[in-house]
């Protein structure tokens, strides 16, 4: 993988504090404003879902840290296989060929990875991007990524709530936290069902719920589950996110609405609007001054034009690009 002036290699530990800075100058000079925790990286670049060995790369040029990319790979045994690209090129960096060369490597990765795990689903290499990034955008279709699908970010100041309106019947309550390895899986089974018709959702394994639940910003004590009053059971979930390492990028301080969940079968009383209205009022006990959401802007659940009945603005808007892989056979 020589190249005329930088050299491709796997990560090592050693260059986690470099990447997550590189991550950041890249995010900041793009017009994101988020800042990458190295916890936050670490946990990401995980040893159970990415092999720093097979599935990483930094570009190296002079002996200084240019860019990074890495493949994840979510297997699944239902619905499709997806491997996500994610990455970054130093903006110094940029216009010398050095992103091409990392999606390229990524790309290859991702298609090995998929056609060794090929069980007859179909298989799909993906990668995001905000739509205002218009170098990545304009890379991804160069090596065959196709936009699929948008997601916008949503946005509600705090200074006023909505009323909570809770459905007959049902209890708007804590996120059960310390109750038990029963309820978690509850909450997982749950959320696996909700998510079945979602685009490009597969069911979260047991392994990957745990760090939904429990990763860096995740915050199960700002969250909520509805309960079906008559059997105890829960029928919906709202998961939430605190990033503070953002707030003075953004200058405000958010709470994320992080996955909202609601059984098929409980949908449209309700319960999706009292959740995120229960959602809104923690966040602001929390001392938040707005909320977000990212929505999928097809969804066929409604959720779009229900969080903006509830208040919340489009503020920007990512797509996701994707290449189909044929089947290794």
């Amino acid at each position: 993988h020589r190249m005329s002036d930088f050299v491709l290699r796997p990560v090592a530990a050693s260059d986690l504090v470099e990447l997550c800075a590189l991550h950041n100058r890249a995010e900041a000079h793009d017009g994101v404003a988020r800042a990458m925790q190295l916890d936050e990286l670490c946990e990401e670049l995980d040893d159970d879902h990415v092999s720093f060995a097979a599935d990483t790369r930094v570009a190296v040029r002079g002996g200084v840290t240019v860019g990074f990319a890495y493949v994840m790979f979510l297997p699944s045994d239902e619905g499709q296989q997806r491997a996500y690209v994610f990455g970054h090129v130093d903006p110094a960096a940029r216009g010398t060929g050095i992103g091409r060369v990392l999606l390229a490597w990524s790309r290859d990765r991702a298609t090995e990875v998929l056609q060794s795990a090929d069980n007859g689903l179909p298989l799909y290499i993906r990668v995001e991007a905000y739509d205002t990034v218009t170098d990545a955008r304009h890379l991804h279709a160069r090596l065959g990524f196709v936009p699929v699908r948008y997601f916008e970010e949503l946005l509600r100041p705090l200074a006023t709530l909505p009323e909570m309106h809770v459905p007959d019947g049902v209890e708007i309550v804590a996120w059960p936290i310390g109750e038990g390895v029963e309820r978690d899986e509850e909450i997982r089974l749950v959320k696996n069902n909700a998510f079945a018709d979602h685009w490009g959702s597969t069911p979260t394994p047991p392994d990957r719920w745990h760090q939904m639940v429990h990763g860096v910003g995740v915050r199960p004590d700002l969250s909520h589950v509805a309960v079906d009053s008559a059997s105890g059971g829960i029928i919906a979930a709202c998961l939430n996110e605190r990033y503070e390492s953002d707030d003075a990028l953004l200058g405000r301080r958010d709470g994320w609405i992080g996955s909202l969940s609601t059984l098929p079968a409980w949908r449209g009383r309700g319960i999706a609007s009292a959740l995120i209205t229960r959602s809104l009022h923690t966040f602001a006990d929390a001392g938040c001054t707005h909320a977000s959401i990212a929505v999928d802007g097809d969804s066929p659940t409604g959720a779009a034009r229900l969080y903006r009945s509830l208040g919340f603005e489009p503020q920007k808007r990512s797509v996701t690009s994707q290449i189909q892989v044929e089947s290794a056979t």
